[in-house]
Order: structure tokens, then sequence, then C-alpha cells
């Protein structure tokens, strides 16, 4: 009696143990190396928004609550992303042609005009007038991001 509940309870648990690794599998979320380079590239330019988005809420976090090591260190991350969207958009702007083109090279230059008012920046507590003028043009910077990005959905 006591060979054959052991019997079964192996046996659904073994079963058990092959579908849960079948529903893993079959779950219909691909890893990046899955994707399409298209679909890859798209989903790392959303990781960027996202990411830029997620940093730029924490440093106003922390602006808020006058913690200076975590300001500093949010608008580092905030200034680098910015380097590199900016790098980003200088390539595709190069590469375009047309009407788009023209367009990406507005908002490169909005971008690039952003980039440089923060290249030697620091936010000051007593100022909160001026951060809030700081923050506006992050925030700009962030929509431009996020209009970039539609614009890359958009294509097909």
């Amino acid at each position: 009696m006591f060979r054959i509940l052991f019997s079964l309870l192996f046996t659904c648990l073994f079963f058990n143990g092959l579908n849960a690794q079948t529903d893993a599998n079959t779950n219909g979320r691909l890893t990046v190396q899955q994707l399409s380079p298209a679909d890859a590239n798209l989903h790392t330019e959303t990781a960027e928004v996202e990411g830029f988005a997620r940093m730029l809420a924490a440093l106003k976090t922390a602006f808020a609550e006058k913690d200076a090591s975590r300001t500093v260190a949010y608008e580092a991350y905030i200034l680098r992303a910015m380097r590199d969207e900016t790098d980003q958009m200088s390539v595709k702007a190069t590469a375009e042609s047309g009407d788009a083109s023209s367009l990406s090279k507005i908002r490169l230059e909005k971008m690039t005009n952003t980039l440089a008012a923060f290249e030697a920046h620091a936010f000051d507590p007593a100022k909160p007038d001026a951060a809030a003028r700081d923050f506006a043009q992050l925030d700009e910077f962030l929509k431009i991001m996020q209009e970039e990005l539609k614009g890359a959905n958009d294509k097909p």
C-alpha cells in the first residue's frame, strides 16, 4: 500500500514538474535575444525612457527631501542619460533624410541646449524657484525622448 501511494505521489510530482516547465517556456514572453533586431532596439529605447523617467522622479523626490547625496547621484545619472540620448539622436538625425530628419534635428537641438545647460549644473536647495525651472527643462527633455520613442513605435 505504501509503495503504491509513494509511486502515485512521485508520478504526480514528476508530471506536475513537466507541466510547469512547459508553461514557463510557452508563456508568450520573449527574451531580448529572441526578439527581432528592430524589436530589441525598441525594447532598449523603451527601457531607457522609462529609466530616465524613474530617475527624474527620484531626483525630484530627493530634492524635495533635501537629501544632497541622493540629489547629486540622481543628477549624475540624469546627465549621463542625457548625453547618451543626445548622442543617439545625433546619429539618428544624420542618418535620416526628409521631414522626419528635420523633426529629429529640431528635437536634437532642443536636447543639446538642455544638455549644455546641465553640464556644470548643481541643484541648490536654497533656490526652489530655479530648481522648478530646471525640473521643467528636464521634463521637456523627457517629453522629447517620449516623442522620439512614439515615432519609433509608429514606424513599420
